[in-house]
Formats: C-alpha cells, sequence, structure tokens
C-alpha cells in the first residue's frame, strides 16, 4: 500500500509525464482490443442463445452449404444431437406500403429449439408452411419503431406476405453472421415462392443449406461427428467427411478462411504499434529515472535493496500499465465505432459487425496490460535501480554508457512506424487507381433503380409490360436522355457459370440487358449488332471481347452458336461482340462474359438505369414517382447514381487504406513521443 500510495504522489506531482505516458499506453492498448474485437466477433463469440457451447454446425471439405436430402437424412437418424436446417439470403421487407432491403434467413420447424432462441415478443411459426414470420429486434425499431402492436401486423417478403408472430430477443441478428437477419420465415413456405427451388433443393448434388445441431447431454463433439459420418456413409459413396464444430464467430468455414488473411495483417500492425508504444513509454520511464537518480541514491544510502527499489518502479509502471488499459478500453470503443461505420459503407446493407466488449475483450485487455508492465518498466527499473550513490549524493553523474540499445530501440520504433506509413501510403496510391481506372462504361449523370415486381399482382407478361411502360414513361420526362434494364450492375459480384462450345466449358459470367443497355452504358459494340426491341424467337446473345478472345480466337464471333449454363444449359446465337466491362472490381482483368435477351430471360427483380441530360441526383425523385406511377403495386428498393454504386464497389481497398492510414499516423505520434523521450533523457544528463 505504501508504494502505490508513493507511486500515486509521485504520478500527481508530473502530470505532464503521466498523461504522455498513459496516453501512449491507451493508444496502443485500444488499438490492439479494436482489432482484438473483430477477431472476437470473427471467431471467438459464441451465439446469443440458450448454452452456446451445445451448438453445433456441419460442414463438408470446404462448402458450409449440405443437400437437404442429407440435412432429412441426418436429423431423422442421428441420435446424438436435434438438427435444424437454415438458409440465408438477402431479400426484402415491405410494410406499410414501404420497400426495405432486408436479411432473411428461411428455417426448418426445429430451429428456435436447436439453436436456443427464445422471441422476444410473441412465438416461432408452428409448422413450416405456415404464412408467418419473426422480425429481429433491430428490425422492429427500425422499420415498425419499437410498436408494441407488431404482432399480428402483415409484411410481404419477395412475392409472399407473412403474419408478424413474434420478434426474436435483442442481440440475436441469425446464425449467418455477418449478415444480420432481419426475418425469419418458414423454409418450405419460402421454397414454395420461387419456381424450380423445390427441384433444386431436392437434389442431392446441390449444397443448399446450412445444418445446425445441438447437442444432447453429455454428447461430445468427437460422438456426434462419428455419428454424423456413419449416416452420411449409407447414402454416399466415398463421400467426403463431415465435419461437425462448435459455433464460434462466423458459421461459414469459407468465410472466416477469407476474414483471415485480413485479420492477421490487422493483428501485426496493431501489434507494432503497441510495440512502439511501450518502447516509448520505457524511454519516458529512463528520461525520468535519469531525473530521480539522486532520489533513488539516497533511498540505496538508506538501506533500500535492489529488489525493494524494483518493486517500487514495477509498481509504478504497474499504475501506468493500468491508466493505459483503462483509456484503452475507451479509445477501443472509438475505434470500434469507426470500424462500424467504414464497415456500414460497403455496398451490402444487411452486413455488420458487432464489435461490442464482452469479458474475452476485458480479459485480452486486462492481460495486454500486465503484458505491458513488463515490457516497457522491466529495463528501466532495472537501469534506474544501477545507480552510482556516491555520485548520486553529491548531485553528479557518471558519464553515461551503454545506450546503444535506446538508440537503435528509437531507429526501429522511427523505421516501422515509417513502413507502416508507407504500406498505407500504398493502399491510398491502390484507392487513386480505382478512382481514376476506366471501369469500361460511363458513369456521370446516370441512375439507377432497383425494381421487384412479383407475383401474384404480376405474371411474367405483365411484368414485361410493366418495364416496358416504365422505360417509355421515363424516356418522356424532361432530361432524360436513355433507359435501359439490366438484372445486374456491372461491379457486382458474380457466381461463375459455364459457356461451352461442343461440351467444352470455359468459366464464364452472365446477365439479362435490354435494348438500349450498352449505348446508355457507353460500351460499345465491336462486331456485330445491339438486341431489338421486339426481337422473339430463339436465344441470342452478346458477348464479350473476352469470351469472343477465348472461343473463337482466329474467327468471328458472330453467328456462332454458344452454350450458356452449367446444368440447364440454353444454346444462343451470337449476334454481338461488346467491350469488355467490369463485373468484380475496377482493377480486375477482363473475363468472359455474356449478355441475355431481356425478353427471353425474364425475372421479376430488375435494374433501370437511366442516363439523365445534366445533374443525376436531381432527377431521382422524378424518376421514382414515374416509376410508382406506372403501378403502385411495383416496388422500389433505391434510387441513387451510378457513381455512388461504383464508389462502393470498392469499399474494402477504401476500409483498408482507412484503417492502415489512420494506425500509421498513429504509429508516427507515437515515434514523434519517443523522439521527445531520448532528448527529454539527454537533456537531463
Amino acid at each position: 500500500m505504501r508504494d502505490l500510495v508513493y507511486s500515486f504522489r509521485q504520478f500527481a506531482r508530473s502530470p505532464g509525464f503521466t498523461f504522455l505516458a498513459v496516453l501512449c499506453l491507451g493508444l496502443g492498448i485500444g488499438v490492439n482490443a479494436s482489432i482484438f474485437s473483430v477477431l472476437n466477433s470473427l471467431f471467438l463469440r459464441p451465439l446469443p442463445v440458450i448454452a452456446p457451447e451445445r451448438v453445433v454446425v456441419l460442414s463438408r471439405g470446404a462448402a458450409p452449404l449440405l443437400p437437404y436430402p442429407d440435412f432429412r437424412d441426418f436429423r431423422d437418424q442421428a441420435v446424438t444431437m436435434d438438427m435444424a436446417a437454415s438458409f440465408p439470403t438477402e431479400s426484402s421487407l415491405d410494410f406499410d406500403g414501404v420497400a426495405h432491403n432486408a436479411g432473411a434467413e428461411a428455417v426448418s420447424l426445429a430451429y428456435p429449439k436447436v439453436i436456443g432462441v427464445r422471441p422476444f415478443l410473441g412465438r416461432w411459426f408452428k409448422t413450416e408452411d405456415e404464412d408467418a414470420c419473426l422480425i429481429s429486434y433491430r428490425a422492429w425499431q427500425r422499420f415498425f419503431g419499437g410498436d408494441p402492436d407488431v404482432v399480428g401486423k402483415r409484411v410481404r417478403s419477395e412475392t409472399l406476405w407473412y403474419t408478424v408472430v413474434g420478434v426474436a430477443p435483442q442481440g440475436f441478428e441469425g446464425t449467418y453472421l455477418p449478415l444480420s437477419m432481419d426475418l425469419w420465415v418458414p423454409l418450405r413456405r419460402w421454397m414454395g415462392q420461387h419456381p424450380g427451388v423445390p427441384q433444386r433443393f431436392e437434389d442431392r448434388a446441390q449444397p443448399s443449406v446450412f445444418i445446425f445441431g445441438r447437442l444432447k447431454p453429455s454428447i461430445g463433439v468427437g460422438q456426434a461427428e462419428a455419428e454424423i459420418n456413419s449416416i452420411s456413409a449409407q447414402f454416399r459413396t466415398k463421400p467426403a467427411p463431415v465435419v461437425v464444430e462448435q459455433v464460434r464467430g462466423i458459421p461459414a468455414s469459407n468465410t472466416r478462411r477469407n476474414a483471415a488473411p485480413v485479420a492477421a495483417v490487422l493483428m501485426a500492425v496493431v501489434g507494432v504499434i503497441l510495440l512502439i508504444a511501450c518502447v516509448n513509454v520505457g524511454n519516458l520511464l529512463i528520461s525520468r529515472g535519469a531525473a530521480r537518480h539522486r532520489e533513488i541514491s539516497v533511498r540505496v544510502a538508506l538501506g533500500a535493496g535492489r529488489a525493494r527499489l524494483l518493486r517500487q518502479l514495477l509498481t509504478e509502471s504497474l499504475l501506468l500499465a493500468l491508466g493505459g488499459g483503462l483509456s484503452g478500453l475507451l479509445f477501443g470503443v472509438w475505434t470500434n465505432r469507426l470500424l462500424e461505420t467504414l464497415l456500414a459503407a460497403g455496398p451490402y446493407e444487411s452486413v455488420r459487425l458487432d464489435l461490442g466488449a464482452d469479458h474475452r475483450v476485458l480479459l485480452f485487455t486486462m492481460l495486454l496490460s500486465l503484458a505491458t508492465t513488463l515490457f516497457f518498466g522491466l529495463a528501466p527499473a532495472w537501469r534506474a535501480s544501477k545507480v552510482d550513490v556516491l555520485a548520486g549524493l553529491k548531485g553528479t553523474r557518471a558519464a553515461a554508457r551503454g545506450f546503444g540499445l535506446r538508440r537503435v530501440s528509437l531507429i526501429a520504433q522511427v523505421s516501422l512506424s515509417l513502413v507502416l506509413l508507407l504500406t498505407a501510403g500504398l493502399f491510398l496510391r491502390v484507392l487513386g487507381q480505382f478512382h481514376s481506372a476506366d471501369p469500361g462504361f460511363a458513369v456521370d449523370r446516370r441512375l439507377y433503380v432497383t425494381t421487384y415486381v412479383s407475383a401474384p399482382e404480376f405474371s411474367q407478361e405483365s411484368g414485361r409490360v410493366f418495364y416496358s411502360q416504365a422505360a417509355d414513361r421515363l424516356r418522356a420526362l424532361p432530361g432524360i436522355k436513355n433507359v435501359a434494364i439490366t438484372n445486374i450492375l456491372p461491379l457486382t459480384p458474380l457466381p461463375a457459370q459455364c459457356a461451352s462450345l461442343r461440351g467444352d466449358p470455359v468459366s464464364a459470367t452472365s446477365s439479362v440487358i435490354s435494348a438500349g443497355f450498352l449505348d446508355t452504358m457507353r460500351s460499345r459494340l465491336i462486331a456485330g449488332r445491339d438486341f431489338n426491341a421486339a426481337e422473339t424467337g430463339s436465344p441470342v446473345a452478346i458477348v464479350n471481347e473476352a469470351m469472343a478472345k477465348r472461343l473463337w480466337p482466329a474467327e468471328s464471333a458472330i453467328g456462332k452458336r454458344v452454350e450458356l449454363g452449367c446444368r440447364n444449359k440454353v444454346t444462343a446465337e451470337v449476334v454481338g461482340v461488346a467491350q469488355d466491362l467490369r463485373f468484380v472490381s475496377v482493377g480486375e482483368a477482363a473475363r468472359p462474359h455474356a449478355y441475355r435477351r431481356f425478353s427471353q430471360s425474364y425475372d421479376g427483380y430488375q435494374t433501370i438505369l437511366v442516363e439523365t441530360v445534366s445533374d443525376a441526383g436531381a432527377m431521382a425523385e422524378a424518376v421514382r414517382k414515374t416509376i410508382v406511377g406506372t403501378n403502385a403495386n411495383a416496388r422500389v428498393f433505391a434510387v441513387k447514381t451510378l457513381a455512388d454504386w461504383v464508389d462502393r464497389s470498392y469499399w474494402q481497398v477504401r476500409w483498408e487504406a482507412s484503417v492502415l492510414g489512420a494506425f500509421a499516423a498513429l504509429a508516427l505520434m507515437l515515434s514523434a513521443v519517443g523522439l521527445y523521450g531520448i532528448i527529454s533523457y539527454q537533456v537531463t544528463l
């Protein structure tokens, strides 16, 4: 207690030193706590449910999804656990005439029992065919204003209407993190709304659902895994082994693998920052020890042993570390909010990470604080306790020797901060290249409108009529130059499909466009023609340059026939070759891509592209009203500029550049503090 009291008195007498040391440690510990919060959310945190340690997820090889028939077999035969199936998707949630993008999870009947989640309000659905749904606590607050009478209200998701029967508990946003779910619907009812989905789910060769289990009492993961693989061997020949693992962080194994490199880089960066902070505080303590040389000499003359001095000095370091840990928690909260804000700027509205501190983050911060006590406090304490008593009592010191390590540490921390700055600069340079790169299409003075027309209000024929009428009415507006329709905007990551000649498939992507799309995007035709507005008959396609060179390297592609699709193949005649666009990112190499005719590949979910004469943003409300006025049953989700879409397409690079830039600036600031420490020490001599 005397050591603690004396340490507090010492710090009170030197508020500048105390503030600087605690600030350095707080910044270093804070960014580490913040990035650990990211790792905790991605890899460690269990679901906020009852007995989360008993909840497991099944996967086979690198595939997190398993076929629905496999789920039925596992569910009916397994005795080690109860099982449930889940299919997450980005969907829609419509209420009171307003359409919202939403994350939805179609789940089997046993889902609430297996996951272990009880509703905050109401109940779960009773059958898989019931027209009932649950909404998340977050959606209840955002879309319904926390209405206590929300149970019983009717909402719509995609083509179906549901009655809200419950609200999920606060903090539970589904099992497919970081995709935040807004509603849960019965799996069987959801499957029935899309033609072909039930058949796809019944295909044992088609992975389609997540499979979760809740281990029964006294059953271990190894027992459950052995049982599942024995069941799998009954209906599969030489099956890949099924892995059963506890649900921690992100349930999808492939998502965890993709996130691991970024998380490792961030942890390395913040580790360097903490190293710089500890070296800085160590230098400050050595400077302070030089100023306390006479005090320590008096202590030694009065009989204090070296162990007693080390105890006192390390107690002071421990108090600094605890102060740094507390301030680090505060800085970590601010950093977490910054990371969440940057993540929210991405293209997916339903994707978010909960970076709130839990006991793991607090324990990590405490252990880090204790570790830094030894790291930055031991060497200065050892040096300060080794004094020349006679010189100290006379108020003089022997010539300074052996400070090569301190000079090396200063050089190292400045070098490390410059390395971080250069790394951040490279990311900023890449970001600048994204900004200045040509995406292959025109961006300025263009709007995109995400729309959805669905059954039963619209059939395929009436849906085509709606889009045709909406396009005609938009063209008639003053200030509108061109209008076109597509199901997928450029710079949208697309799953790989197939294109083939005579059974020789190549990896390719495809999208649906209307006549005039290429002209609206200023993507010129290299050869052939555009689609005709009234074109009917056999399927036709326009291919990009990359596909034409891949399939017909030494001849013209016009008039050739190509098979599109991997399983349900459609043979189409090539009528044009278009300039390459980018369908994943601005900086990607061009990939083979085919455009299909809108009238021959209709889907109710489409994007209307509008080219304006002047400022596109000023036309947004007029465009929205025109589309809604064409048919009130049409749902409009977004009316935004195409420039905004392009900007969102490289959000990950912007996020990484922003985070690394901030951390590099912090490292440079800490290095400046270290430089101050060594200059202060030299002046004190």
